[in-house]
């Protein structure tokens, strides 16, 4: 059991009161955002593990209290939920970044909260933990998609590794909906269709079964056959001479059926056109 959790590493003031759950800046942010600026581990703001090493930490930053002794995985949910809303990888582990991060907020989702929207979140993911606090599974799926969601977007990951992950992300969102709902489709084509049309997301090309359901076509030889756009992995990019970047598309669905999962479906955020290349505002209520 636990009442507060240190984490990190985030690079600017952030000081909250939600409930019985305040979130504080810890002593010593300038001296830490210094130390990591001036580190040979950041190239182009983006900070990067060490040589030879794969798993690296960052330092704490951040502190979020709860007035009761509660689950140490309670709070560590609440840092989860607050890495994807703020769009920076954070963490409560001693050593808790894998490959990259980057260096700012704002840069591994697709949106910009607007008014108290942050508060709101907090609240959103209290509400969520709440709901499925005797169906584990469903806490570990919205970890594990934003987890997916933020390893996809690695800058030097070859395309179809990124689009792995992006699949792997949409197919945890799909595992939190099927148990929430009843009616889910048995098969591949019709998944994301199924998710996108229950929220009110607009359904992206590629994922329309009556065309094809592109990336399910794509995913099967990808994942059972070794073979990305019928070439052995990494000699093939997707889109190319096109103007569609399909990982970016892909990133904006799960971006949004995560904020409509956790509680936010009503937003207009949700409804969106995901074929954008710009940030948009989420205002949660």
């Amino acid at each position: 059991m636990a009442h507060y959790l240190e984490f990190g590493f985030r690079p600017s003031a952030l000081d909250l009161t939600i409930g019985p759950k305040p979130i504080e800046t810890l002593d010593g942010l300038d001296e830490h955002v210094t130390d990591v600026e001036q580190s040979n581990q950041l190239y182009k703001e983006w900070i990067y593990a060490p040589n030879g090493a794969r798993i690296f930490r960052l330092p704490k930053t951040h502190i979020i209290r709860h007035v009761e002794d509660v689950e140490l995985r309670h709070l560590q949910f609440h840092v989860w939920s607050l890495g994807f809303f703020t769009g920076q990888r954070l963490s409560a582990t001693e050593a808790g970044f894998l490959d990259v991060t980057p260096l700012k907020p704002g840069k591994l989702n697709d949106f910009v909260l607007l008014g108290d929207s942050l508060s709101k979140a907090v609240q959103l993911a209290e509400a969520y933990w709440q709901n499925n606090v005797h169906n584990r599974k469903q806490l570990a799926r919205f970890e594990a998609a934003v987890h997916a969601l933020f390893l996809a977007q690695n800058p030097r990951l070859l395309q179809f590794e990124g689009f792995i992950f992006l699949y792997t992300a949409l197919d945890a969102c799909f595992a939190i909906m099927k148990d929430m709902l009843p009616g889910s489709p048995s098969n591949h084509q019709q998944r994301t269709r199924w998710m996108c049309d229950h929220y009110g997301v607009p359904l992206p090309e590629w994922a329309d079964p009556d065309g094809g359901a592109e990336i399910a076509a794509l995913r099967n030889p990808t994942i059972h056959e070794g073979l990305y756009m019928g070439e052995p992995l990494g000699f093939a990019i997707e889109g190319r001479g096109s103007n569609r970047n399909l990982n970016l598309q892909m990133q904006a669905v799960v971006c949004r059926l995560l904020v409509a999962i956790i509680g936010g479906a009503e937003t207009d955020y949700v409804k969106s056109a995901v074929t954008s290349r710009q940030n948009i505002g989420l205002r949660l209520q």
